[in-house]
């Protein structure tokens, strides 16, 4: 027999549904055919679905079909509208086009072949026709990569705050005109992401005076190798930025390494004075010299140092020593070293622990990351100093994936090396060791208390355990092991995060073949090693809570019994006869 609701529940629910946020957070679930259809219920849902259906646009050739039919040749291009454009369609498209809030053109390669391609009569067309200078008037983001820039113009208005785009590898006034466009017809952006494949000194002058007409700008990306000392001088005077990164990604692009070596800028007074978040690639002593510098940005909450050459222990050390000196504030520290394949590489010491001693006296450093070509020399008592001095630590790699063929001894770290940051380290989420994952017996490290076998404790917030080419005998004893310390939902993530073309053994190498079959070993025992746990991790949960409950019945015994034994030493005369119950 079917329930009968509750008074009034279908008021309520009437009620709820007519408020429109809530009708949109339900729709956003749906695909794009579902609220195309949606779209003809009633009227309420017909604003709700359409904002939906035009909000973020990644087709070009959709949208313009809301003016008139598109003409496609056989290769699929849209080489232009089948009739002239008129003020009644305008009208039309205007309904749909004030909806567009994020807008994504991407042709050329693939895209040639995926009937995204538009003729430029089809530009010529928008551009000759259209009644006002915006024709997305309320776009806020615009992503464009093409080798043909002129037609982005069109997009372009005082309410588009995020751009991103491709530049052509051939420079010049068009290049410095289209720059011209940015700064006049956006000049309220606030995110400026400029990917490029040419050396940044081509460009430097137009970049400079770019950045000096965009003064809201709050954050830039640029390619590898772009931030060279002008560019940097020429960000420094913007007084909202607060992010200046680059990116690895192969459709970022990349410079000239030489461009930023050396990497000298010379900053006024008043420099950064937002700047929280900065990411460049630089040599270390030449980082050294900025900080020491006067103006040098000191505001800096992360930090990310792309170093160029290896580099001796004791600079890293001096390093370390600077930032903490002068970047009070500093959360976040990231260094490292990407070596290109089979570059040569001058011989320096490996890293240890007392070169890195000096992370103990940030004030505020809760993450830190490092990537060498070469494994650290650190011990357990290493590793139990650092986790002892770090209670705030809540995200570590370290040197978790050193290149294979470099001081490609095993790890003196062993799976103990993990006990101290989950006793020491409770806010820790992620952890990046290189370890020598074998162990005898699961059990060898736990303790004992009063004769009875206490369990490790385990990581109170532990997310991901990354071993990067830490190599591993028995998947099965170091699961059973693991299951003792991690959280359940834990992740085991072997294997490197290099960019492409770094990071790999060297082919040249006598023993490169055996290296690769090693790490391929290893990386299938650790994801073996990644199905176990969560099982095991579930049974030591269980297992826990079997041990407390019964650590709690013998406590309360013991209780009960030193209770009767003390009734027991009692005279008899002091004896009432009253009963005790227990």
């Amino acid at each position: 027999m079917a329930s009968i609701p509750p008074l009034g529940y279908a008021s309520t629910v009437n009620r709820v549904l007519e408020i429109p946020e809530i009708i949109e957070l339900i729709l956003e679930f749906l695909d794009l055919g579902d609220n195309a259809r949606n779209a003809l219920v009633c009227k309420r849902w017909s604003e709700i679905c359409l904002d939906l259906l035009w909000r973020k646009v990644d087709n070009l050739p959709r949208l313009f079909s809301l003016l008139a039919p598109l003409h496609a040749t056989r290769d699929g291009i849209y080489e232009n509208f089948d009739r002239t454009l008129n003020l009644d369609d305008w009208r039309r498209f205007g309904r749909y086009a004030r909806r567009v809030r994020t807008l994504t053109h991407a042709e050329g390669g693939e895209a040639m072949r995926t009937e995204l391609y538009l003729g430029q009569a089809v530009f010529d067309e928008l551009a000759r026709s259209r009644t006002s200078l915006s024709i997305v008037p309320n776009l806020h983001t615009l992503h464009w990569r093409s080798d043909r820039l002129r037609p982005s113009v069109l997009f372009m208005s005082t309410t588009v705050r995020h751009f991103s785009v491709q530049l052509p590898k051939f420079t010049g006034q068009f290049l410095f005109d289209f720059f011209e466009d940015i700064a006049e017809r956006m000049p309220f952006l606030t995110h400026l992401d400029l990917s490029f494949e040419l050396p940044v000194r081509n460009i430097e002058g137009s970049l400079v005076n770019l950045f000096k007409k965009l003064e809201k700008l709050k954050t830039v990306v640029l390619p590898l190798f772009c931030l060279s000392s002008r560019v940097f001088e020429g960000l420094s005077i913007l007084p909202s930025l607060g992010t200046i990164q680059f990116e690895y990604m192969e459709q970022q692009g990349r410079g000239d390494e030489r461009d930023v070596q050396p990497f000298s800028p010379v900053l006024q007074e008043g420099a950064f004075p937002n700047l929280w978040d900065l990411s460049l690639s630089a040599d270390l002593p030449d980082m050294i010299r900025l900080l020491n510098r006067s103006y040098a940005p000191t505001n800096l909450t992360t930090l990310y140092i792309h170093m160029l050459t290896p580099t001796q222990p004791s600079v890293i050390s001096d390093f370390l020593v600077t930032v903490s000196e002068v970047c009070k504030q500093l959360k976040k520290l990231y260094l490292e070293l990407f070596v290109p394949k089979n570059s040569a590489l001058p011989a320096i010491d490996r890293l240890s622990w007392a070169d890195l001693r000096p992370l103990l006296s940030f004030n505020q450093l809760s993450v830190f990351e490092l990537r060498l070509d070469l494994a650290l020399d650190i011990s357990q008592g290493d590793i139990e100093e650092l986790a002892a001095g770090w209670p705030s630590l809540e995200v570590l790699y370290l040197n978790n994936e050193p290149m294979p063929l470099i001081g490609g001894e095993a790890s003196p770290l062993t799976l103990r090396a993990l006990i101290p940051f989950a006793q020491h380290c409770p806010k820790l989420r992620e952890l990046g060791l290189y370890l020598s994952g074998s162990i005898e017996d699961p059990n060898s490290f736990a303790s004992t208390k009063n004769g009875l076998h206490l369990t490790l404790e385990p990581f109170r917030e532990l997310v991901k355990l990354c071993v990067g080419v830490s190599s591993i005998s028995e998947p099965a004893s170091v699961a059973l092991f693991l299951s003792q310390l991690c959280p359940l939902g834990c992740e085991i993530l072997p294997g490197v995060s290099w960019p492409d073309g770094v990071g790999v053994v060297q082919v040249g190498h006598p023993m490169a073949q055996d290296i690769q079959r090693l790490s391929n070993e290893w990386y299938e025992k650790w994801n073996e090693v990644g199905r176990f746990l969560p099982l095991l991790t579930h049974l030591r949960m269980e297992e826990r809570e079997r041990r407390r409950a019964l650590q709690e019945e013998v406590e309360d015994l013991r209780v009960r019994c030193k209770l009767l034994e003390e009734r027991a030493s009692l005279p008899t005369s002091e004896l009432d006869g009253s009963c005790v119950v227990l």
